[in-house]
């Protein structure tokens, strides 16, 4: 598996029990903390590899920082801050390579693997499965209401530490079942993700009613803090959704999200076997719709 597709990594056969499953993310600072930035960049750069339902066993840093408009320390930070995630997820770091650049960015490309019989794309999904989301919306609304100082600092730590989780438990949950198809949100919303999931070979019914979002995201919206990538994502992707087209929760579906969950769709018959999984972990889950044969390629808000 290569670019085609829009999968969420590429996956390359060794033998007939190895594919090895490598992806590599990296941004700009999202929370002031460096420490916490480190543990968000590394969550989310192995959050692909967890999509495909594979195993991150390596990483190797990607690292743009410059010495002379910042305190060696703050990098020092970031990178504890990775290095602490990487060896939360079982795997090792091996290296990586540094740029001189004055906007800060970091991130990891990761390899990782699995059996090539139990690769799960993004695309697969069947009529009549179950659509499951495994973290809330609204992390790219919070984000800039960061930045205008209109969140409160209890708000603040608790959406950092969703940034911050690993997709391991998600993955391990969703690999306990019969599984058709899966991706993590992140940069093009819910909406955006779906979108790959279904291309123009099925639909799916989304219950607004039944998203989960963050509890600030719906005055934040009101009160203008809206990312600009949501109106980005909504420009590009308002063609594919029919039902209602206004308010937060028509806007929630094109927030960009940052190390956002696992999105993914199980057969009905599995979702009961799925809960009783993440109970035993304690992972958050959400039933948010169902896909549906016709009409083919459309996202349909209910």
């Amino acid at each position: 598996m290569g670019i085609e597709g829009f999968e969420d990594a590429g996956v390359y056969k060794i033998t007939n029990d190895i594919a090895i499953v490598q992806t590599v993310d990296f941004f700009t600072p999202v929370v002031d903390d460096p420490y916490w930035f480190g543990q968000i960049a590394a969550a989310n750069a192995m959050s692909d590899i967890y999509a495909m339902g594979a195993i991150p066993k390596t990483a190797l840093n990607i690292v743009c920082f410059s010495p002379k408009q910042y305190d060696i320390s703050v990098l020092k930070e970031i990178l504890r801050g990775g290095i602490d995630k990487i060896r939360e997820s079982g795997a090792s770091l091996l290296g990586g390579h540094s740029v001189d650049d004055e906007e800060v960015k970091y991130g990891l490309a990761v390899t990782g693997i699995v059996h090539p019989d139990r690769i799960i794309r993004n695309e697969g999904a069947c009529p009549g499965d179950i659509l499951i989301l495994t973290k809330p919306l609204g992390t790219g609304i919070l984000n800039t209401g960061i930045k205008g100082n209109m969140v409160r600092h209890d708000a603040i730590e608790k959406l950092i530490s969703v940034m911050a989780e690993l997709n391991r438990r998600a993955s391990e949950a969703m690999l306990s079942v019969e599984t058709h198809a899966a991706t993590d949100v992140t940069g093009f919303g819910l909406a955006g993700h779906l979108k790959e999931m279904i291309k123009e070979n099925i639909g799916v019914e989304l219950y607004l009613d039944k998203l989960p979002y963050f509890e600030e995201a719906p005055y934040l919206a009101q009160s203008g803090f809206i990312p600009g990538g949501l109106y980005r994502n909504r420009d590009f992707y308002k063609n594919f959704v029919e039902g209602k087209r206004e308010g937060f929760l028509y806007d929630i579906i094109f927030d960009p999200q940052t190390s956002g969950g696992l999105m993914f769709a199980i057969p009905p018959q599995g979702v009961e076997r799925f809960e009783r999984a993440t109970q035993g972990v304690g992972l958050s889950s959400w039933v948010i719709g169902r896909f549906i044969e016709e009409p083919k390629g459309r996202i349909i808000l209910i």
